[in-house]
């Protein structure tokens, strides 16, 4: 849905009558005034039709979220073998399925594929909330039990591969109001009965309900030093960026980070949008767009460019822990080391015009918000015993120390291991301590490169 599909169509009449006789006058006015309440019952109606069309494509993309996200999470309860860490994911699906349940039945849909599909989704739901309920009591996940959840994560694949063709095919143009009414040619209901095409057999279960977690905001502690000036600012720019044009002063920013804003042109023609920390004069964030050329700078020396630029910015002990590139572009995820451990929490993102060599984005504030001197304890768990938790249909093709970043503003000194089956990357995560594992991301492709879930 596009802005230009949301906004209100106001329109007006206006008639005029001149020179007829009064009878004509009266019967021509009227008609005008018949003309005038049947405009606006059409406007009104054609809003109207705007506006519901604007809440279907709304519900159907948050169902498509909510599925994409069971996918996900699915994925990670098979290719997981702790029990702590599949109840914390089990109940999150079950919210996902409660949520998808929601959209459903705000779709224009036939009573009886709501129906249909509320039970499936319901079903779902019950089921993992179940078993998140038996993990959190000491059990543990039964050989039946890992073929059930197997069979829903192969319906909610093709589930998901489904939902999001037909989500390509709204944004090229297909009206679910519309199609909803026309019984002729294939209606809303009748394209998406296949959701409730899965055929799975769930045990007897009581249903209690899924809970969510709770997210905390958090202070910023990585930002030290005196109040700078703009004209500080202006010069710790044309410090760090050698081909300055021109710097534009654009204003501050008086938020979480309070910043002086500056517009910058080099000698590549390239603008870019640079924030510096009031507190400390640190150059907190940099967007722009490269020359969009062929990408003639090879991606080492991107990654040296990313490097340097985040060291003479103040970043400590950087290393770069993630990289991607996309056309012209490279991507990068920089981290700090201390004593041999990845901090996580303080990441730094970098993005390079591989044309000009310029650092196009830049993101600090994790870094800034979350960077100060740590005593990390020890890992009191060797690598050689939490290896052995990884499950035998994954093959490790890396592995670090690092401090994970995890819920409620945990960090916790993990074992990363980068796993691999015959179609996906997983990032699994142990505790160094206790050697539960405490979180696994999943790297996903798509057309903008992999991220990691």
């Amino acid at each position: 849905m596009t802005e230009n599909q949301t906004k209100k169509q106001n329109k007006r009449y206006k008639g005029a009558v001149i020179g007829l006789s009064i009878a004509t006058g009266v019967l021509a006015l009227g008609t005008i005034g018949f003309g005038i309440a049947y405009g606006v019952m059409q406007n009104d109606a054609n809003e109207y039709g705007t506006r519901l069309e604007s809440i279907y494509q709304k519900n159907f993309y948050d169902l498509v979220d909510s599925v994409n996200n069971s996918e996900i999470k699915l994925s990670k309860i098979l290719n997981s073998s702790t029990s702590s860490y599949q109840k914390k994911l089990l109940t999150e699906v079950s919210r996902n399925a409660t949520e998808a349940e929601v959209s459903i039945a705000s779709l224009p849909l036939s009573q009886e594929d709501v129906n249909d599909n509320v039970r499936m989704v319901n079903q779902m739901s019950g089921y993992t909330s179940t078993l998140a309920d038996k993990l959190a009591k000491g059990g543990s996940l039964t050989s039946a039990e890992k073929d059930t959840l197997q069979d829903i994560y192969d319906n909610i694949l093709s589930l998901k591969t489904q939902l999001n063709k037909f989500a390509r095919k709204i944004q090229r143009g297909y009206n679910i109001l519309h199609n909803s009414m026309d019984i002729d040619s294939g209606d809303f209901s009748t394209q998406m009965s296949q959701l409730h095409d899965i055929d799975i057999e769930y045990p007897t279960m009581i249903y209690d309900g899924p809970f969510s977690d709770s997210v905390t905001n958090v202070a910023i502690k990585g930002l030290k030093g005196d109040k700078v000036t703009k004209e500080k600012a202006s010069e710790v720019i044309n410090a760090k960026f050698k081909n300055v044009v021109s710097l534009d002063y654009e204003g501050e920013t008086k938020g979480r980070f309070e910043t002086f804003n500056f517009r910058l042109k080099n000698t590549d023609e390239e603008m870019l949008y640079v924030q510096v920390s009031q507190i400390g004069g640190h150059i907190l964030t940099v967007s722009g767009t490269g020359k969009s050329g062929s990408g003639s700078l090879q991606q080492e020396d991107a990654e040296r460019l990313a490097l340097d630029f985040a060291k003479n910015n103040g970043i400590e002990n950087p290393e770069v822990v993630w990289k991607d590139s996309i056309g012209a572009d490279a991507y990068f995820n920089i981290a700090p080391i201390q004593s041999g451990v990845v901090l996580y929490p303080d990441l730094v993102k970098v993005k390079i015009d591989l044309d000009s060599g310029t650092v196009v984005g830049y993101d600090a504030t994790t870094y800034f918000t979350n960077h100060v001197p740590r005593t990390l304890g020890e890992f009191s768990i060797s690598l050689d015993t939490v290896r052995g938790k990884v499950p035998s249909s994954l093959t490790i093709v890396g592995e670090r120390k690092v401090l994970a970043p995890l819920d409620y503003n945990r960090e916790i000194l993990c074992y990363e291991f980068e796993c691999v089956n015959s179609e996906d990357t997983f990032y699994i995560y142990v505790n160094g301590s206790t050697g539960d594992e405490e979180n696994i991301l999943k790297v996903i492709k798509t057309d903008d490169g992999s991220k990691l879930l």
